[in-house]
Formats: C-alpha cells, sequence, structure tokens
C-alpha cells in the first residue's frame, strides 16, 4: 500500500479479525505491506477476481478506517500476490560442512514473525552442543555427532 500512515507510526499492527488475522508494517517511508492469512485449501483467484472481492468485502471492512483507502486503491491497482503457506518440520538431512538453522531448517508461519527467534535460538543450542568437542575441522565426524 502507498501514501498511507499506520495508526502508530514506525510499527508493526496485527488486527485480529474474522476468519483470521491481518498484518501490516512498514517497508519505506511511503509504503506498507499488509499480509492476509487466506484460510483454506484453495486460494481465491486473482486472474478472475475472486480474491479482490475477497479482500474488499471480507477483509477491507476489518482494517483501521486511515487505511482503508490505500488498502482499496492497493486492490484496484492490482497490487496482489499470493504466497502459499505450509507446515515445514524439521527432517535432518546431515550435509558434511553445511547447517540449516532457523527458517530454513524448521519453517514458522510468517504472520508470527518466529524465524528470527527460532534461528538465534539454534544457535544457543548449537553452542551448548560444540562445546564438549575440541576438533570442529573433521566434517564427516562433526555431522554425524550434530
Amino acid at each position: 500500500m502507498e501514501n498511507c500512515q499506520l495508526p502508530f507510526a514506525n510499527h508493526g499492527h496485527v488486527i485480529l479479525a474474522d476468519p483470521s488475522p491481518i498484518l501490516f508494517y512498514p517497508i519505506s517511508s511511503t509504503e506498507v505491506r499488509c499480509l492476509v492469512d487466506v484460510p483454506g485449501q484453495k486460494v481465491p483467484s486473482i486472474a478472475n477476481g475472486e480474491m479482490a472481492k475477497y479482500l474488499k468485502t471480507i477483509v477491507a471492512p476489518q482494517i483501521p478506517p486511515e487505511l482503508h483507502d490505500a488498502f482499496i486503491s492497493a486492490i484496484d491497482n492490482g497490487n496482489i500476490r499470493t504466497m502459499p503457506n505450509k507446515s515445514l518440520p524439521a527432517d535432518p538431512y546431515p550435509t558434511p560442512g553445511a547447517l540449516l538453522m532457523g527458517d530454513a531448517f524448521n519453517m514458522h508461519h510468517p504472520l508470527t514473525g518466529g524465524g528470527m527467534t527460532l534461528a538465534l535460538s539454534d544457535i544457543v543450542v548449537l553452542q551448548d552442543l560444540l562445546k564438549p568437542l575440541r576438533n570442529l575441522h573433521d566434517a564427516a565426524s562433526l555431522c554425524k555427532y550434530l
């Protein structure tokens, strides 16, 4: 969304809407990104206008009034992109010399913003795991250990 002000400048906003949360956050001095969680197995089609109709009839009435016009304008301008969301549980696949951490290893829903916290938590766990080791140069043994 362009040329709009969030109710609390420079802060992300989560709207606990029905049927799912809506997230707004600034990405530049003039732009705000909006993430809408659309529940269900099948995403409404952008091409045939189903998504625009869903956003205007279900989502728009629930967002703060100061964002409404910019939200509708972004829809009318075709600034809609979809990103599938799925569960990606951790599934270790040891590769000597490489270690997946954070969202690369165990994806979390982008709305929760848990990926960075997960990465930092993984670093603490890795630090504790590596403490007893004296030789970190043997990649095959290190991979097997981890």
